[in-house]
C-alpha cells in the first residue's frame, strides 16, 4: 500500500520539477519594490526635527512661456473664489497670411486639446461649458514677462459665447463672424499681424463652476480657416494660423478670499497666515508654504556639530477635512540669502531608484500624507547652520486646480522632519 501512494505522488512531482526551470527565467518585476521603506535600511539615531511654517502668497507666478494654460471659475469654503483667464497669440508662419480680402470665409474653427477639468469627472457623462472669448484690445507680446496679477484689456469684439459639452478630450469651437475680419488681412510679415489682431482672450461662464486646462504644445490645438475664392472655383480651401507652440501665451487668475480662513491675509502687506495649526497649498498664483528649520538648526548643531544624516524625509500630512481633489505631487524649494529659489534635489547614487519610488513628494492616499526625502537638503542645512526657508508648492500649480490644506507645526499629526544620523564624535 505504501509503495502505490508513492507510484502516485510521482506524477505531480514531476510536473513540478518541470515548472521549476520557467519560474527560474521569468524576468524580474518591480512588484513590491516600495513596500521597503527607506527610512527602515539605515542604522544610527534616528530623531525628528520639528519646523515652524505658515502660509504666504503665491500671486507674482510668472504665466508666460508654459505648455499649458487654464481658463475658468471655481469656489469652495476653504479656498473662497479664484477665477482664471487665458491668453493667447493668433499668429501666422513666416511666409505672411493667405487669407485675402477677395475670398470668402465659410467658417473659422478653434480646436483645443484638453488635459484635465477640475473638479474631476466621476465619469463620462459630458460636462457642460460655457465658453467665452473675446477679442484682446491691446497685443499679447512674445518678448514681455507676465504674471498672475497681469490682466490684459479686452475689446468688445466676441469671438464665441456659447454652450458646448466636453466629451473627450479636446474642444471644437465655431468662431462667430466676427473673426472673420480679423483673419483676412493682406500678407502682413508675422510682428505686424500679432499688432493688428491683439490675440484673445478666454474665460467660462460665472455660471459654470470648472477649472479647464488647455495643452498649448499639441499639434491639434490649432485655428483653422475654411474659405473658397469664388472669383475662380468654388473648391474648399483651408488655412491654418498659429495659436499653439510658437504662440505666445499667458494667464491671469483672481482670487477672493472673502469669508474663508485665508481672509486673514493683507495682500498689500505681503502678510503670512501663521501655520500653527493648518497650511493652505492652493494654484494658480494663490498660496504656498514656507517652512523654517533655524530653531531646530541651533540646537542640534550645538549638541551634534559632526553629525552626519544617513536619511531625512520630510512629512507632510495632510488635513482629515481637506478636499479630496488633493494634488498628485509637492515640490520643495530651497530660498538663498538673495531671496532666490531653487528645487530641492536629493538624488543619491548610491541608492536604489525603485526603492525611493513615492517618497519624492508624491500623495499615499491610504496614509494620508506626502512625503519627501531631503537627506542632501538636511545635511547642507546642518553645515552651514542657516535656514532661509524651505518652500512647499504644487507640482504643476500654473495648470491644475488641485489644491490641499496640512496640519500645521502644532497639529496632532504635525508636518516634520525625521531623519537617521551618526554622531561622529561617538
Amino acid at each position: 500500500m505504501q509503495k502505490m501512494n508513492f507510484k502516485k505522488l510521482l506524477f505531480p512531482l514531476g510536473l513540478l520539477l518541470l515548472l521549476m526551470p520557467c519560474a527560474c527565467t521569468e524576468e524580474e518585476s518591480d512588484l513590491g519594490v516600495t513596500l521597503q521603506d527607506p527610512f527602515t535600511i539605515y542604522d544610527g539615531v534616528r530623531d525628528t526635527a520639528y519646523v515652524t511654517a505658515c502660509t504666504i502668497y503665491d500671486d507674482s507666478l510668472l504665466t508666460a512661456g508654459f505648455t499649458a494654460g487654464v481658463f475658468g471659475n471655481y469656489s469652495d469654503a476653504t479656498f473662497g473664489k479664484v477665477e482664471a483667464v487665458m491668453y493667447s497669440q493668433i499668429t501666422i508662419p513666416q511666409d505672411g497670411v493667405r487669407i485675402a480680402e477677395s475670398v470668402q470665409i465659410d467658417s473659422v474653427v478653434m480646436t483645443l486639446v484638453v488635459d484635465t477639468v477640475f473638479p474631476a469627472r466621476m465619469d463620462s457623462t459630458p460636462v457642460p461649458l460655457h465658453i467665452v472669448i473675446n477679442q484682446l484690445a491691446e497685443p499679447l507680446r512674445s518678448d514681455s514677462s507676465y504674471n498672475a496679477y497681469d490682466q490684459l484689456q479686452e475689446s468688445s469684439t466676441c469671438f464665441f459665447d456659447s454652450v458646448v459639452d466636453f466629451v473627450a478630450d479636446s474642444l471644437r469651437l465655431r468662431l462667430r463672424p466676427e473673426i472673420y475680419a480679423v483673419l483676412q488681412r493682406e500678407s502682413p510679415s508675422p510682428s505686424d499681424f500679432v499688432e493688428q489682431t491683439k490675440g484673445f482672450a478666454m474665460h467660462l461662464g460665472n455660471d459654470c463652476q470648472k477649472l479647464v486646462t488647455v495643452n498649448w504644445s499639441a499639434t491639434n490645438t490649432r485655428l483653422v480657416v475654411y474659405y473658397h475664392n469664388p472669383d475662380v472655383d468654388t473648391n474648399a480651401r483651408q488655412y491654418e494660423f498659429i495659436i499653439n507652440g510658437d504662440a505666445a501665451h499667458s494667464m491671469y487668475y483672481k482670487h477672493d478670499y472673502s469669508g474663508t480662513p485665508l481672509a486673514a491675509f493683507d495682500h498689500n502687506k505681503k502678510d503670512t497666515l501663521i501655520g500653527n495649526q493648518l497650511l493652505y497649498l492652493e494654484p494658480l498664483g494663490g498660496t504656498r508654504v514656507r517652512l523654517s528649520l533655524q530653531p531646530f538648526l541651533n540646537q542640534f548643531y550645538a549638541q551634534h556639530p559632526t553629525a552626519v544624516v544617513h536619511y531625512a524625509e520630510l512629512l507632510l500630512p495632510v488635513y482629515d477635512t481637506a478636499d479630496t481633489q488633493t494634488p498628485v505631487r509637492i515640490l520643495a524649494m530651497k530660498k538663498g540669502a538673495d531671496g532666490s529659489l531653487t528645487y530641492v534635489t536629493d538624488a543619491n547614487v548610491l541608492t536604489n531608484t525603485y526603492t525611493y519610488t513615492g517618497f519624492d513628494g508624491y500623495y499615499h492616499r491610504d496614509k494620508h500624507y506626502y512625503r519627501l526625502r531631503i537627506t542632501r537638503h538636511l545635511q547642507e542645512l546642518l553645515r552651514t547652520g542657516q535656514d532661509y526657508g524651505t518652500e512647499l508648492i504644487i507640482d504643476a500649480r500654473r495648470s491644475s486646480g488641485f489644491h490641499t490644506v496640512l496640519n500645521g507645526s502644532e497639529a496632532d499629526d504635525p508636518v516634520r522632519v525625521d531623519f537617521v544620523y551618526t554622531d561622529m564624535k561617538r
